[in-house]
Order: C-alpha cells, then structure tokens, then sequence
C-alpha cells in the first residue's frame, strides 16, 4: 500500500523543530512490518512452545491453522502467506472449512499431529519466523518419516512464503508456492533449502547492545543524514513509521540518544506488556498495528484492542475488504469497457448504414428519370446517360442498370430500394441516438467505478437493470464481483455468509441460474437463457438431481436438489419446479403446460449441439399452469 508518508511529530517537544519531523517522501507502508510481528511471535512463542499438534487446517490457499495442546489447555496458532498480510497469530478462530486441502496442508496434517513444538523464533529483525516440530510417533502409513520437522514463514515480499522442510537435511518438502524466489533461490520438492539471505544493514535486535547500536548508527549521522534517514539507512527491519517513533523517543538527535531509544523500544516490544492498536489512516481505515502506543502519532489515529490477535485480525480483515474491493473495482471496469467497445462498434455500424441509407433520394430521382426517358434507354444496356434537368440545362445523370429486365423495372427496383431506404434512416437514427444515450451512460458509469469513493452495489445494480446491454459472459463477471462478506477491520464487524458460486471443485464459471426455494426446503434453480441452460445442466446439476423443462416449448432448464442422494422429491415441490418450467418458458400465458422430468443423470448433451439442446430418457410428465405469484413466494436473493 503506497502512501504519502506523513510528518513525524513528536508532542511537547521544545526548540527547533527536528529534521526528522519534515518527513514528507513517498513510501511503501507496510500493514505488517518487523516490529509488529516481533511481539506476535513473541506471544506465541510464550504460550506455545512445548504444546502437542492436535490438528492442522487450511487457512484459506496460502496458510494453515494449527491447535494445540498446551499445559493451560487448548490453543491455536495461525500461520499465513496470504499476500494481503503475511502474519503469525496465537489464538485465532479456526478458519472456515475449506472443500480442498493444499499440497503443504495435506502433507502437514500427515506428518504434525502428535508433534511437539518446540521453538518459534523470529531471525533478527527481519520477517522470516521458523517453526521447530519434533514428532513423538511414527506416522500412521508407518513409512520412514524425519524425527524433526521445521516450518519455514517467510512474511515479506510480493510472494510470501511457507515452507515445510525436514530439519536434519533441510530438504524441501512441501511449499506454498513453488518454483524461482527472492535471492536466485529455487523452492522445488526435494531440494535444499536455502533461506533468504541476510540483509546488509545491521539488525538492532542482533547487536543486542546500546552501544553496539550506537556505533551502526554514527557513520550515517556523521554523513549528514537526519535521524529518521540515518535509523532506515543504518538498521533492517525499520520502517519510516518505526525510525519517526524512535526519533520521538530520543532525548535528542545525537547517536547515544537514538540509539538508547532503539534499544529500549526493542525491549519494549520483545518483552511487553504490549498495548496493540490499530494505526488509521486519515479516512479512519485500518493502515496498520502497533504492539504499544505510538508517541509520534496523535490519539485519534490509534484505535486500542484487546490483544494482539484482535488488532491483527482487524487489520486483515479490513485489508482482505480492501483487496476484494479493488479486485470487483477491476472487474466492473473491464465489463464496461468491454460494453463501451461493444457500443462504439454499434455506433460505427450504424453509422455507415446512416450514410447507406442517404441514398434514397438519390435512388427516387433516379428512378423518377428513368421513368420518364424509359424510349431513350438501349435493350441490354448496364448504365444509362439521361437529362436531368433539374440540376441544370446541360446537367446529366448517370444511372446503373440490370440488362436483364426492362427500363420499367429498374425504375421499380430503384423505387423499393428508395423506399426501404426512407424506412431504415427512421430506424437508424432512432437506434443510433440510442447507442449514444447508453454510450454516454456507459462512460458515466465507467468513470464512476474508478472514483475510489463510489459505492459499486449501487453501480452494479444500475447495470443490472438494463439487461439488454450485458451478454451472459458480462452477467457472469459482474455475479463474480459481488461481494462475499461484509467489510471487516472496524468493531463489531464479521464476514458474512459465502453464498454458492460457480467455479468451484474445478467447474468453469458460468451464468448463475435462478434461485428459488420449495414449500418444502429444497433449493430449485432455474437457467437463465441458452447459455444459462447449459451451464446448470452441464456443470451444475447432481446426478441424482431432478430435472425439468417444458414439453414442447422452450424455455428453462429447472433442478431441484434433494437433501440427500436417496431421500426423493415431496409432490408439492415437484408442482412447484414443474410450474417455474411452465413460466420461466414460451408457454408462459397458456393455462395449462406440460413439463416432462427426470433424474440429471438420464439427461444427455449431444455432441456439438447448440447451448441449452439436450436430449431425455426415462421422463415422466406432469401438467400444470404456470403461476406468477409463486416466482415472488419462492424467490430466494433474485431481481429478475
């Protein structure tokens, strides 16, 4: 997250005003910087060390979550690369169930129960924390297994990173992310693994004395550099947010004084008792956490928390909002880009048929001549030369012939095409006045999704009612752009529930159907259109779904799920997915409407069939009159 970096401030202080105080480069800010995830490893180092694994969990792609079984009672420790905020936390909620495991959670659910944790430690100052397991049993498969395991969190970069590796050879076995990493490294199974290499600049936490801190340090202030530079230029693991709070807590600017303050702000935060916050931003978002009070920045931009977790998970769940946000910001603007294009293509369509349809003049004058000079034409002639007086004495007109009929029916054909001329500039105008107003709106609209103020749900759900300018790939994108949880990061906010989408367990996206409940609790979907059709039936339906459509007509694909493979359909909910078909269909305003249905299982799609063409066996049929009012009873989350 780039943002402008804001003075340094230190309150009370007297005298001239410091240099370091007129910070005022751009900088990379990061949520999750070293100082913060000392004191979280710190805290679970204290708690944790010596507890058993009782299991391990994916936490999301990119982590694990681990209980434990310590001599207090149950714990939990959650682990993660997630490139919003790469962190280590003790004492988070189990994460939601997940539908697949990584590869590194697989092998780590194999190898870490029963293990004991025996160390966590952070290296340095610098964001790379290491796991230490020792296992107690032999693995159920009973293979040979190392006796020690060590789990590497690299929490810094573009890519962060776990990696599992056996500590008595340091070969890899499993990653999160495989493949070329920071420093020519390469993360592949099997392999040695080479941690990232040390940084150049000296590491406060490692030099351990004030005076070993002091000495870094006075090169850089002997060069001139002001006491916030010379801190960033001398130490890793400083941010300008870290270098300005031990500038305000320095009697002064010199070596000995800075380097006191370093010295015992690391104390501070290795030792506690932490007071963590939340840092805001001026808009009052989450922009970061702190394990105590900052001094240099005013109270109103601190939120305090509970514990460490607290303001950690705030801080993630505020940034993973953010991120989601910003990836449905992105999707919008693609989908109205692709309907500006859409539209300009139109518009310049209409446009050559506009200039084709000017024409019609000419046509009628030319027919007019012809018409009235029909002796002077030659038999077989392809163009003719005549007078056209109306143009002046001497004036000609030259006009295209068929040779293969009469004057008098060149003179007809130029009449009809004059007049279907007349007709389609009406046509065209009206439409290309049209394709301007929904232009105009699309660039409205496009403008509006960069603004980062914007509500999209209010944009999306304009889009939303003008179907006629969204394909099934557009409603598709803007059904994946909807939001999955409610924003979190401030008090009292929590995820919401994640509604079904397509795209999971290895299915392609498509056009979502229709939503609708039973009388009797079943879930019912309905297609949309043909590739809607498709979709559900193709990739969606079970096989032991029922499957509906009107007999005879077309219409929607219907699927009623049962709630278990052998528990079979009520009578009511199989009247009331038989009367969606009959109304989501061509036969909507016949009284009475025959809908065949089966088990998915006996459906079939041809092969290079047309979306939504399939073919049926073992049907049975039922006659029913589609009913409006129970779309509106049984709508379940749907606007059309």
């Amino acid at each position: 997250m780039a943002q402008r970096g804001s003075a340094c401030q230190a309150k009370g202080s007297d005298g001239p005003t410091p240099g370091w105080q007129w910070l005022g480069c751009w900088s990379i800010v990061r949520p999750m910087d070293a100082m913060s995830l000392l004191a979280l490893v710190e805290d679970a180092r204290r708690a944790l060390t010596g507890a058993l694994v009782r299991g391990v969990f994916p936490a999301g792609s990119s982590g694990l979550w681990m209980e434990l079984v310590t001599t207090q009672g149950v714990e939990s420790v959650l682990v993660s690369a997630d490139e919003t905020l790469p962190r280590i936390v003790r004492g988070t909620d189990r994460p939601p169930r997940e539908k697949t495991l990584t590869p590194l959670v697989g092998l780590a659910r194999r190898v870490l129960p029963a293990a004991r944790l025996d160390a966590i430690d952070q290296r340095g100052l610098e964001r790379v924390v290491t796991l230490e397991f020792g296992t107690l049993v032999a693995p159920a498969s009973g293979a040979a297994a190392p006796g020690r395991y060590r789990l590497w969190a690299e929490l810094f970069g573009s890519r962060p990173n776990l990696i599992l590796v056996d500590a008595s050879s340091e070969t890899i076995l499993e990653a999160v992310r495989h493949g070329p990493a920071t420093g020519a490294r390469t993360l592949d199974i099997g392999r040695p693994y080479a941690p990232p290499a040390a940084a150049p600049r000296s590491d406060a936490r490692l030099l351990g004395s004030r005076e070993a801190i002091q000495a870094a340090l006075t090169p850089h202030l002997a060069a001139g550099a002001g006491a916030v530079s010379a801190l960033r230029q001398a130490f890793v693991g400083l941010t300008d947010r870290w270098a300005c709070e031990v500038a305000a807590r320095a009697s002064d600017e010199t070596a000995a004084s800075l380097a006191a303050a370093l010295a015992a702000l690391l104390r501070e935060i290795e030792s506690g008792p932490w007071e963590p916050v939340v840092i805001l931003d001026a808009t009052g978002d989450p922009a970061g956490m702190s394990p105590c009070r900052l001094r240099h920045l005013p109270g109103d931009r601190q939120r305090a928390c509970p514990s460490l977790r607290e303001a950690a998970e705030q801080l993630a769940g505020h940034l993973a909002a953010h991120r989601s946000l910003d990836a449905r910001r992105r999707i919008l603007g693609r989908l109205l880009r692709r309907l500006e294009e859409r539209l300009r293509s139109r518009q310049a369509k209409l446009a050559d048929e506009s200039r084709e349809f000017d024409r019609a003049q000419i046509q009628q004058h030319m027919g007019e001549i012809l018409v009235a000079h029909q002796a002077e034409v030659p038999r077989g002639a392809t163009q003719v030369t005549l007078p056209d007086p109306g143009q002046g004495t001497d004036a000609t007109l030259t006009i295209p012939l068929d040779p293969s009929v009469s004057p008098a029916a060149n003179a007809a054909r130029l009449f009809k095409a004059a007049r279907r001329g007349r007709r389609g500039v009406l046509r065209v105008t009206a439409r290309l006045a049209e394709t301007d107003a929904e232009l105009a709106r699309v660039r409205a609209w496009s403008a509006r999704a960069e603004h980062p103020t914007d509500a999209l749900e209010s944009l999306q759900r304009e889009l939303e009612q003008v179907p006629r300018l969204l394909s099934p790939r557009d409603r598709a994108a803007m059904d994946a752009s909807a939001p999955h949880a409610a924003p979190a990061g401030r008090p009292g906010a929590r995820p919401g529930p994640r509604p079904e989408r397509p795209g999971k367990d290895g299915r392609p996206a498509g056009p979502v159907p229709r939503r609708f409940v039973s009388s009797d609790g079943l879930p019912i979907l309905v297609g949309r259109d043909n590739d809607g059709n498709d979709y559900l039936t193709v990739h969606l339906a079970r096989s032991e779904d029922l499957w509906l459509h009107v007999q005879n007509f077309s219409g929607s694909h219907v699927v009623v799920r049962p709630r278990t493979r052998t528990s079979g359909f009520p009578r009511r909910t199989l009247v009331e997915a038989a009367q969606l078909a009959a109304y989501y269909s061509q036969a909507r305003d016949h009284g009475k409407v025959t809908v065949d249905y089966t088990l998915r299982k006996y459906v079939r799609k041809p092969r290079k069939a047309k979306p939504g063409l399939v073919t049926i066996t073992q049907e049975k049929s039922i006659v029913v009159s589609p009913d409006k009012s129970l779309v509106a009873k049984l709508a379940q989350g749907i606007d059309d």
